[in-house]
């Protein structure tokens, strides 16, 4: 099982946008957000880039994408 921080973020990596992640969560997008932004604070680096066509990856946020993808496959 994911965490929640991590679950969110791969879904919003995946949908590009927090609006779509939320939706396919289940959850309020706002809570997608508090999620990652936890995350952010947690690893001390921008996961995300906003803005108002959907969100990118940083730098950052592709390495973790990666390895996030990598551990789900194993698990």
């Amino acid at each position: 099982m994911l965490p929640p921080g991590l679950r969110a973020f791969l879904a919003v990596a995946q949908a590009g946008s927090m609006r779509e992640a939320a939706g396919r969560l289940r959850l309020a997008q706002s809570a997608v957000s508090r999620r990652i932004q936890q995350m952010e604070a947690d690893l001390g680096v921008e996961l995300l880039e906003r803005g108002a066509r959907g969100v990118t990856l940083t730098a950052a946020g592709e390495i973790l994408l990666h390895h996030a993808r990598e551990a789900t496959q194993h698990a």
